[in-house]
């Protein structure tokens, strides 16, 4: 069977449609989540105010910054990046692990009850942050040196959670076959990662234009804007990665 993006576009689009209310669900309860997270992280002030006035807009700058810095506000920068740091990975987590037992749950053939769709989900939360560890580092350490290296590391690693629910295949060859699979397929994979990206870019430029808005309300609407975007980049890398198991 052929792969084409105009047909995982297709089939996305119908998955997506058909089961929006479960998805808007798992994005809200994520959000929610993620925001009750952040109610019970109590950062400096003045850490803060550094971050969300942007006062340093690239590497040479923050650097700068940092130097400034005294030591008590340099430990309460890492301790806030770390714990930004888990809070993110863990929405990601919870967010990449429900859309795929929902996906996997919904795709089967077989009859699967609910508990024990709640049992994989729980038992596969653990190693998937793990995973999502791994990948978020690596990428990161791309876009560290250049933009273009942090891109093709994020399209190339991108069916590595997928793969890895299938249970076939540990952590780091999850990430190996992933690699392969999404350099020789870069056509179609590189669309739906671009897209996110894009799609998260403008968001966030948006959102940080908009001053008439309570930030909280924003803050709600952007995580949940963000959740339903990344839910459909994993359906569309899961249908690709299904048609291409089948065939």
């Amino acid at each position: 069977m052929s792969i084409t993006v105009s047909k995982l576009c297709h089939d996305t689009r119908y998955f997506f449609y058909k089961q929006i209310g479960i998805i808007f669900f798992i994005s809200i309860f994520v959000a929610l989540i993620n925001i009750l997270i952040d109610m019970f992280i109590e950062p400096d002030i003045h850490i803060v105010s550094i971050i969300e006035n942007n006062k340093f807009i690239n590497t040479g700058s923050l650097l700068e910054l940092i130097g400034n810095m005294n030591l008590e506000e340099k430990n309460e920068l890492l301790k806030y990046s770390i714990v930004k740091i888990i809070e993110s990975l863990m929405s990601k987590t919870l967010l990449l692990g429900s859309t795929i037992i929902l996906i996997s749950f919904l795709s089967e053939n077989r009859n699967k009850s609910i508990v024990s769709a709640i049992y994989s989900f729980l038992s596969f939360l653990p190693n998937l942050f793990i995973l999502n560890f791994l990948i978020t580092f690596i990428t990161q350490i791309g876009f560290m040196f250049l933009i273009i290296p942090g891109i093709l590391l994020s399209i190339t690693l991108s069916l590595s959670p997928i793969i890895f629910s299938f249970k076939k295949h540990g952590l780091i060859d999850s990430m190996r076959l992933s690699m392969y699979i999404s350099w020789k397929y870069i056509k179609i994979i590189g669309p739906g990662i671009l897209f996110w990206i894009c799609s998260k870019f403008i968001l966030t430029i948006l959102v940080s234009h908009i001053n008439f808005f309570n930030k909280n309300i924003l803050f709600l609407i952007f995580n949940i804007s963000i959740n339903i975007l990344f839910s459909i980049l994993i359906i569309y890398l899961f249908r690709f990665y299904m048609i291409l198991s089948r065939s």
